[in-house]
């Protein structure tokens, strides 16, 4: 990201956050090459899959990767715990 790319981008954002979403950017150098969980191969040339596939950036050196299969059983995993806990 150059210097003109980071000056309008905390100008639209404001600096605290201009700066949290540039060192989100960076961290697509540590993008997995597969799912985490089945081992699906990930395209990093693809837009359908940068589009369709998840990515959870939880601290600077963690990026994990989920497919759409997988990402969806995760929430439908936490949405049935959730419903369990509410009626028990």
């Amino acid at each position: 990201m150059n210097r003109k790319q980071r000056r309008a981008m905390e100008k639209e954002l404001g600096k605290e956050n201009s700066q949290k979403l540039a060192e989100k950017f960076f961290q697509f150098d540590k993008l997995p090459d597969a799912c985490l969980t089945c081992d699906m191969p990930f395209d990093k040339k693809s837009k359908e899959m940068a589009r369709t596939w998840s990515i959870v950036a939880s601290d600077k050196d963690s990026v994990r990767l989920y497919c759409p299969k997988c990402w969806d059983m995760a929430l439908d995993i936490i949405q049935k715990f959730k419903e369990e806990r509410n009626n028990g």
